[in-house]
């Protein structure tokens, strides 16, 4: 789903985190700030939305999310240890209550990893914890961009819905 105007399940996200009287940010790597394109679409989002961060190299997951560079070499960037850490870490450093983070293989050139294209990790931290998990989508490079911005709200989603 491309960007819209008061995208119906972003602003679900939002009510959902009004309701919890509660803060997102979003680390995003492959989507290139496509979630928090859809969560701002939203009138009002600056009410539960605290930021968006696109950090697409190896040195700016370091910089920009404060994870260290021989943790990713070891794990892989794409990796869900690693996506969590991302998580973990921009909640530490920001006013959110909970983070959701994402990276993966867009393609359609297979990169130094050999994840496949349309590999994504995501992972959710809030006040209970972290999750992580692995996806994978297929398409073009846009198409697995668009799946994983829908995949990661309807992570929130299910996670807020939950109680989580």
């Amino acid at each position: 789903m491309s960007i819209q105007e008061n995208d119906p399940l972003a602003a679900r996200v939002g009510e959902l985190l009004l309701a919890r009287e509660a803060r997102v940010t979003v680390a995003e790597s492959t989507a290139g700030g496509l979630i928090s394109a859809r969560l701002i679409s939203v009138s009002g989002a600056s009410k539960w939305f605290d930021r968006g961060l696109v950090a697409y190299t190896m040195p700016s997951k370091q910089d920009t999310l404060g994870v260290d560079l021989d943790f990713l070499r070891e794990h892989g960037t794409v990796s869900p240890v690693a996506v969590a850490a991302i998580a973990e870490s921009v909640l530490e450093r920001s006013a959110a209550d909970y983070v959701i983070a994402e990276s993966g293989m867009a393609g359609p050139i297979q990169g130094r990893t050999s994840r496949p294209i349309g590999g994504v990790s995501f992972a959710l931290a809030g006040p209970d914890g972290t999750v992580s998990e692995e996806v994978h989508f297929e398409g073009s490079r846009v198409a697995i961009m668009e799946q994983i911005a829908e995949h990661a709200l309807e992570m929130l989603v299910a996670a807020l819905d939950s109680g989580a």
